[in-house]
């Protein structure tokens, strides 16, 4: 979050972050891109079908730049929601839409690391 936050400011841009979760994701992405001044983040999760837990950790940041929302149905409507934003090229290019799940590339980039230490 920190290293996209850097490039952005570099190009003068900033960067719409969206996901969906059933869980951990969420807070954790949450707490990543909170009070970044480059991004605003999006995470869509199911009602009443994460933890206390997990659902108070989306929810209760005070950062301007996120935003929690509860949808009603399952985690395959969340992403439903997500794959329709992607779609919409014009809502995605005008937003400089970015998602943040394990379909991501600088995800799996940084988890590459884990595989290289864990063969040593």
């Amino acid at each position: 979050a920190r290293l996209m936050d850097h490039v952005l400011a570099e190009r003068g841009q900033h960067a719409t972050i969206v996901g969906a979760t059933s869980g951990d994701t969420g807070g954790a992405a949450i707490d990543a891109f909170a009070g970044r001044s480059r991004t605003d983040i999006f995470i869509l999760f199911p009602h009443g079908r994460v933890s206390p837990v997990q659902q108070r950790q989306m929810t209760t940041s005070k950062a301007e730049n996120v935003h929690a929302l509860a949808i009603e149905g399952n985690f395959d409507d969340c992403q439903g929601l997500l794959k329709d934003m992607f779609n919409d090229h014009g809502f995605r290019d005008r937003v400089s839409l970015s998602g943040v799940n394990s379909i991501n590339w600088a995800r799996i980039m940084a988890q590459i690391v884990y595989y290289f230490s864990s063969a040593l």
